[in-house]
């Protein structure tokens, strides 16, 4: 049987090769991701060696340092005086905020030049390294050059500090190239910080004992810290950036999984359909003296040299890919740490046994199958006869208890605004519809092929029966492709309504279009707001003072509002109040045991008095009038500007508009922040593109499969089909009209996929916005028809691309050879 098998592999290639294509494009999908992930983890790793190559020990703090917490320089000190110790690195690293002459805020870390060369792990690129608190160098990835004069405050909006750029370190093919970095004095990063730096000591020994007994030694030194070798501690570093690689690796495998299955489909319709064209064959050996259980053993042999075949080009051509990946990150200078490619056993044995266990395993219902086949069967035509659409009991189960339970889930959490519970319902929904795919698909594909049937005369006539004439089939070419479809539609109508629906929401966090912010404790300067109105495209503005005031006997910070002025401002409506109101949250509220209608004491500097609570804004800041403050305290300061933009529907205007308020309050009061609805608009905008971008070209692997499996259902239908062809062509039916059946058939197949996947996306997709931000605030206008049609056009036409190979391979048989086939 071996030697059979080898031989109907052998005869039969040409067959099997939708199932090889299928198999390589998962098997390289896998074997690509796992290939950067290994990648980037080498250069990650090899990266953060250069950063402690010198280091023999390294000093941390502990969760619960020892009492009385001592200054890392003050560690640094005692720990040169171990004996073995030839110098120290303080490295202090914390978070600020930078904003350049454009006004553009941007996030950075700041981490201390160590003094000491031998330990200075950065290298120059260009300029000098700083030497005064009013001086920084910047990374080479900021695109920041020298000379420029930034203003940096801490991460909380601090006091703002003036430096000039001095120097750029050159960090390509660091960890650190792909965050915006700056690096100053020790001195300065300690105000910075607040006075709490995050720090490290670096060791170097003088060469007379190991780093493990060096580390024995300073642990002695300094009782209760963390003390570890380099090669420790670069370990222990580099696992916080494997987090967010391995996360994005483990989303990357989740979508080759939907590769995977869409190919096991494929796999499973063609062995199907081979097999089902071998019915004489496989009858003939039975009556031979073959048995039931050798043919399933040839036919899993045959399967297993195809997915041997397959997964070996799989792992090849995902090796490929990669190196191409590789190579082009580094020609556009990707800010990744990318070495050499990391290629390694375990990533190739997990493509072939990927490969090689799906494409079996897909082949097991097949054949055994096809020893169900009697051996007097061989005495009939090789012909494609119809068959019922029946379902196993397993499968009806199936459809049924997740259809019912999704649909149960799914509107609970849209009701709730429970998004895990929607995920969880729409899950179960698109499983049972999966599986009840081989009774619904059959029935749509009947219903379209009679108005096929209708449009295009008898040939859509037949191209409508022969579609339906194997429903089991055709349920299995479909389902691959509503697999691709449906996740792609949820995908955009998700992107298409959380664009239109995520304003209402905004709006009612960022009540305002922009505001301006003030950064440390000056406030933002006098007239500030009328400078601001100036600008082209601001309708609306007004000033927030801010005070700090005894409330009920504990220190508030409270904003004072003209209640006309900011009114005048809002998007949206929120609670401000009068003369001799004050307005709470509900939390401030529960928190001093008030509620609206109370009698608040509120102290200040130059006196005292008792105003009304009323209900204020959830999440929003105290309020009172600013008409109360004088009474209040002398002591004011702008907090806040915030502006209503013009009603346009122009966005490069309205950007324009929020880049010279940008621009015009960075030169005004630097360090000040800039935002409000209209930059989180255009934040939430982007990522939504760039994910439906992302995601689309992923899921766009799972439906180049299913077409493949279109067009192999195509072709073997066309084998298994080569009498009745003759036929056809004997009658009168020209080249043309065959390939004409062959388009339609294959229309209709991808065309019901496409719509069905459409749908079923549609719901899916809208009911997860729901689930996010309500029914109430949905944009169900926002629903992007015309890209549900173009989709649903453009399964249908790749479907007919994928049939025109077999349509023409069928017209070109002469009507004599076909009739004498079988």
């Amino acid at each position: 049987m071996r030697r059979l098998a080898l031989a109907q592999a052998r005869a039969h290639a040409g067959r099997y090769l939708s199932s090889v294509l299928a198999v390589l494009v998962a098997v390289a999908y896998v074997v690509t991701t796992l290939v950067l992930g290994d990648t980037v983890r080498a250069g990650v790793t090899d990266s953060l060696s250069a950063q402690y190559r010198g280091t023999d020990a390294v000093v941390t703090a502990p969760e619960s340092p020892p009492a009385p917490v001592e200054r890392p320089q003050e560690l640094a000190a005692r720990v040169a005086a171990v004996p073995g110790v030839s110098a120290v690195a303080v490295d202090l690293t914390a978070p600020v905020r930078y904003t350049g002459p454009e006004g553009v805020p941007s996030y950075a870390d700041v981490t201390s030049v160590g003094g000491d060369e031998a330990l200075r792990w950065q290298r120059l690129a260009d300029g000098r390294w700083p030497a005064a608190d009013s001086e920084i160098a910047v990374g080479s990835t900021t695109g920041v050059p020298l000379g420029t004069v930034l203003t940096v405050t801490d991460a909380e909006g601090g006091e703002p500090a003036t430096v000039t750029v001095v120097g750029q370190v050159d960090l390509a093919g660091t960890p650190q190239a792909a965050d915006a970095a700056v690096f100053g004095t020790g001195a300065q990063v300690d105000r910075w910080a607040g006075g709490a730096p995050g720090w490290e000591l670096r060791l170097a020994g003088d060469g007379t004992v190991t780093a493990a007994d060096l580390v024995d030694r300073v642990s002695e030194a300094l009782p209760g810290w963390t003390v570890r070798t380099g090669a420790e501690r670069s370990a222990a570093v580099a696992a916080r950036y494997f987090g967010d690689a391995d996360l994005l690796r483990n989303v990357l495998l989740a979508f080759g999984a939907i590769a995977v299955v869409v190919s096991a489909l494929v796999i499973a319709n063609t062995f199907a359909v081979v097999l089902a064209a071998r019915t004489r064959e496989l009858a003939l050996m039975r009556c031979v003296g073959v048995t039931a259980a050798q043919v399933r053993r040839s036919v899993l042999l045959e399967a297993l040299l195809v997915g041997a075949v397959a997964s070996v080009a799989g792992v090849l051509a995902g090796i490929g890919l990669a190196a191409a990946v590789v190579a082009a990150a580094r020609a556009w200078d990707a800010p990744l740490p990318i070495g050499s490619l990391a290629v390694g056993p375990l990533t190739v044995l997990v493509g072939l046994l990927v490969g090689i266990v799906v494409t079996v395993l897909a082949a097991t219902g097949p054949g055994r199958a096809a020893t169900r086949v009697a051996p007097l069967a061989a005495l009939h035509p090789m012909e494609s006869t119809p068959e019922p659409a029946r379902s196993s009991w397993l499968r009806r189960i199936v459809a049924t208890v997740g259809l019912v339970a999704g649909a149960v889930l799914l509107t609970a959490g849209v009701l709730g605004v429970n998004v895990l519970v929607a995920c969880a319902g729409g899950l179960l929904a698109f499983v049972g519809f999966l599986a009840a795919t081989r009774r619904i698909v059959p029935a749509v594909v009947q219903g379209a092929g009679r108005a096929l049937a209708r449009i295009g005369g008898p040939v859509g006539e037949l191209a409508a029966g022969n579609a339906g004439r194997n429903p089991r089939r055709t349920a299995a070419t479909a389902t691959a492709l509503i697999l691709g479809v449906t996740l792609t539609a949820t995908i955009v109508v998700g992107v298409a309504t959380v664009k239109a629906s995520a304003p209402a929401a905004i709006d009612g966090q960022f009540p305002v279009d922009v505001t301006v912010t003030a950064a440390g404790d000056e406030g933002l300067p006098a007239g500030l707001g009328e400078r601001l109105h100036t600008i082209d495209g601001v309708a609306e503005t007004a000033d927030l003072q801010a005070v700090t005031l005894a409330v009920g006997g504990v220190d508030l910070r409270v904003l004072g509002v003209d209640r006309v002025d900011v009114g005048r401002t809002l998007r949206t409506d929120i609670t401000l109040p009068g003369p001799g109101e004050i307005a709470l949250s509900p939390d401030e509220r529960a928190g001093r045991g008030v509620s609206a209608g109370s009698r608040l004491d509120v102290a200040g500097e130059r006196g005292r008095r008792t105003l009304t609570v009323v209900d204020g804004t959830e999440g929003a800041p105290a309020l009172v009038d600013d008409a109360d403050l004088p009474a209040l305290t002398g002591a004011t300061r702008t907090e806040a500007v915030w502006l209503r933009l013009a009603d346009i529907d122009d966005d490069a205007a309205i950007a324009a508009a929020q880049r010279a308020v940008t621009s015009a309050a960075a030169e005004a009061a630097p360090g000040s922040e800039v935002g409000g609805a209209v930059a989180m608009r255009r934040t939430i905008e982007q990522v939504l593109d760039t994910m439906l971008l992302v995601v689309g070209g992923l899921l766009s692997v799972a439906v180049l499969i299913a077409l493949i499996g279109v067009g192999n259902t195509m072709a073997l239908s066309v084998l298994e089909r080569r009498r009745e062809t003759g036929l056809l062509r004997a009658v009168g039916l020209g080249r043309g009209g065959i390939r004409s059946l062959l388009v339609q058939e294959a229309l209709l197949v991808a065309g019901v996929a496409s719509g069905l996947g459409v749908a079923l996306g549609l719901i899916l997709g809208v009911a997860g916005t729901a689930s996010v931000f309500g029914v109430d605030k949905l944009v169900l206008p926002s629903v992007p028809w015309l890209q549900l049609l173009g989709i649903v056009v453009a399964g249908g036409v790749a479907g007919v691309v994928a049939a025109l190979l077999p349509a023409r391979r069928a017209a070109a048989v002469s009507p004599v050879e076909a009739l004498s086939a079988g």
